[in-house]
């Protein structure tokens, strides 16, 4: 059986439902298929999830923990690339059982030896590199020359979005057209068993315009950009429906998201709050990281300062850093900020993932609850607040996902439609499913190290998440 997998980063459950009436594609898969949610890993940001769909494995044996991680024996930053993944890959694996296969505009796909043809996407350093040549050249001969395909908005576009909004939609109206096409061409002219494009439209207007598309957002407002977001999706159900029209009988379709959203109108300076507690120290206006305890990155991480493994260690592995831990987690937990709780949990590394590289991960994790986020980068505010309060007001997204939050408060959309798919199914399925599932339909053995079991193991039987109780009726 073949298999073609749709994805739309960031596709929101809550959006599909609330305007499914006008989207007869995505109605096809409600109602005539499997339709539910896909619930992503911790961090559910872009790199993570993706990487935890195609190779069926949570972060500690895949090696992708977040945007930015601390390089190994450093106190270095370092944005995380698809050169790091340390796992097979499900298109490897099909290859490797002379499967055909072909994967578009997938974030951290990097360029592999495969039995087919790749474009990188979104975190590559061959983002948009058709692969092999010779498939460049056939699209050169219809489009025309062609270095690179668009598949994601140019940072000089996302620097422009609040003076220039009309001029993002465009541009992503016109990636998404031209990606469009480049793929079902693809999808027309070459052999393949497995087929994978990822659209990313959907993830980056919502980051801006959540709040005009969302009632649960505190500044909610239905607004000119309300009717563009809609205008998207119903473009995107469109683009789906043309897939579908073009996909062999015998093919089983895959619409999927990495993660959905939740409103923001805050983010929390995380390490100022580490300082306030003597945990952090600050010199001259900067962390001063070797005689610091602990600080965050960014995204809710926090790393300790362990002898041993940072150059100037602080911490003696055991009993000190397990103290540490405790009481950063006591911090952070307990922090009101106007008598709100901007924390949910903070969770220890080995409380979210195992596998090989567990030791690479941060040391805890902040889980925001909707409505905050931890600043996006290791930032402090240099100045002492009499009132301790270091936030952030109306950061530029008022959608987000990555901040860390929770997954079940940020599912994706899960549909399948196709041979031997049963009508009216509810659906809910860990992202790290998926993979095996595909190899299972496939034929192909599925690794005995993936997280993943086959669906429909994983389809939802048990409580429904409040938020999304409309998905599935009352």
């Amino acid at each position: 059986m073949k298999v073609l997998v749709i994805g739309l980063d960031g596709a929101s459950p809550l959006l599909v439902e609330k305007w499914v009436k006008d989207m007869p594609t995505f109605r096809k898969f409600r109602e005539g298929g499997w339709w539910g949610l896909s619930i992503p890993p911790i961090p559910a940001q872009t790199p993570v999830a993706w990487t935890t769909f195609m190779t069926g494995k949570n972060p500690g044996k895949h090696r992708i923990f977040s945007f930015a991680m601390r390089r190994t024996g450093t106190y270095e930053r370092r944005i995380i690339s698809p050169s790091m993944i340390g796992s097979k890959t499900l298109w490897r694996i099909l290859s490797e059982h002379n499967k055909r296969v072909g994967v578009l505009n997938v974030p951290m796909a990097a360029l592999e030896d495969i039995r087919g043809f790749m474009i990188p996407g979104f975190l590559s350093k061959h983002e948009g590199v058709p692969h092999p040549p010779e498939v460049k050249r056939k699209l050169e001969r219809k489009f025309g020359s062609i270095e690179k395909v668009a598949g994601d908005v140019e940072t000089a576009v996302l620097q422009r979005v609040e003076s220039d909004p009309d001029f993002f939609f465009e541009r992503v109206d016109e990636i998404t057209d031209d990606l469009t096409e480049v793929s079902l061409f693809l999808m027309e002219e070459e052999k393949w068993d497995f087929f994978m494009v990822v659209f990313m439209g959907t993830d980056r207007i919502q980051h801006f315009f959540w709040k005009y598309v969302d009632e649960a957002h505190p500044e909610y407002e239905e607004n000119e950009y309300s009717v563009k977001v809609k205008r998207y999706y119903k473009r995107m159900d469109q683009i789906v429906g043309s897939f579908l029209e073009m996909a062999p009988k015998d093919a089983l379709v895959f619409l999927l998201s990495d993660h959905g959203f939740c409103p923001i109108r805050k983010a929390v300076i995380v390490n100022n709050y580490l300082q306030e507690h003597g945990i952090l120290k600050v010199e001259n206006g900067k962390i001063d990281l070797e005689k610091s305890k602990a600080v965050s990155y960014g995204y809710g991480d926090i790393w300790l300062n362990l002898k041993g493994r940072e150059p100037k260690g602080l911490l003696q592995p055991g009993i000190e850093y397990e103290e540490a831990r405790e009481e950063i987690a006591k911090v952070l937990e307990n922090l009101k900020i106007n008598g709100e709780k901007p924390i949910k949990k903070v969770k220890k590394r080995e409380e979210i993932y195992w596998g090989p590289y567990l030791d690479e991960a941060p040391d805890l994790t902040a889980i925001f609850n909707p409505e905050w986020q931890a600043a996006r980068r290791p930032e402090i505010e240099t100045t002492r607040r009499p009132d301790k309060r270091y936030v952030v007001e109306n950061p530029r997204w008022s959608g987000g996902h990555d901040g860390t939050h929770d997954p079940l408060d940020v599912p994706g959309i899960l549909g399948l439609r196709g041979p031997g798919i049963q009508e009216g199914k509810e659906l809910r399925a860990q992202l790290w499913d998926l993979a095996p599932t595909i190899l299972n339909i496939m034929g192909v053995p599925v690794p005995i190290d993936m997280d993943g079991k086959p669906l429909p193991i994983a389809s939802t039987k048990g409580d429904r998440l409040p938020r999304f109780k409309r998905l599935f009726g009352s």
